[in-house]
């Protein structure tokens, strides 16, 4: 069972349980992040003052340009509306939590038949700041014994690699005394 079990399955009920307020108990139950509950009255699409993405800035998400979909990330589009009147969240590697009008709430692959609709694509700071603080730095000298780093041949080897022949660069010789196009090294 998905670790979403709760928030998947719900009855759909216009202003209350809609796109936005599964995205809302999502961040809030996942990452601590309240987002207001706006007021969303029938056919809100029709009015352009309440457009998604508008309510989602007011909150501290940013968006995203290089489309690298990232766990947390808010998705935002048009269904059959001029503005962006669905909100999907990515949950997993490719997959979505949304909830489309009259279905229950769903998990779903981020195929093309949602991917190519997103026309807003959002991340959060505090998100990216606690996937940053879980990445852990690990240095060489803690996975590697000291004293095989002491050893003269392997000392010798890092330096060979490290300083490469001279005039050479990634591989390739500098023609033309160090000027012109590199040649590929024999």
């Amino acid at each position: 069972m998905s670790k979403f079990h709760n928030l998947v399955g719900r009855q759909y009920i216009d202003g209350k349980q809609d796109c936005y307020a599964i995205a809302r108990d999502y961040y809030s139950q996942e990452w601590g992040i309240e987002l207001p509950n706006y007021a969303r009255p029938d056919r809100f699409w029709e009015d352009p003052e309440m457009d998604l993405y508008q309510l989602y800035k007011t909150t501290g998400f940013k968006p995203v340009l290089d489309h690298t979909y990232e766990v947390g990330d808010a998705l935002l589009m048009p269904i059959l509306a001029s503005i962006n009147n669905h909100a999907a969240v990515v949950v997993d590697d490719n997959e979505i939590l949304h909830h489309l009008p009259n279905q229950l709430s769903s998990l779903e692959r981020l195929r093309p038949k949602w991917a190519n609709r997103v026309m807003v694509h959002l991340r959060h700071p505090q998100i990216t700041a606690a996937r940053e603080a879980e990445i852990e730095v690990v240095h060489l000298h803690e996975v590697i014994d000291a004293d095989i780093l002491r050893n003269p041949g392997l000392q010798a080897e890092i330096e060979k690699a490290l300083e490469p022949e001279r005039g050479a660069v990634r591989g390739h010789h500098l023609g033309a005394g160090g000027r012109g196009e590199a040649e590929p090294l024999s």
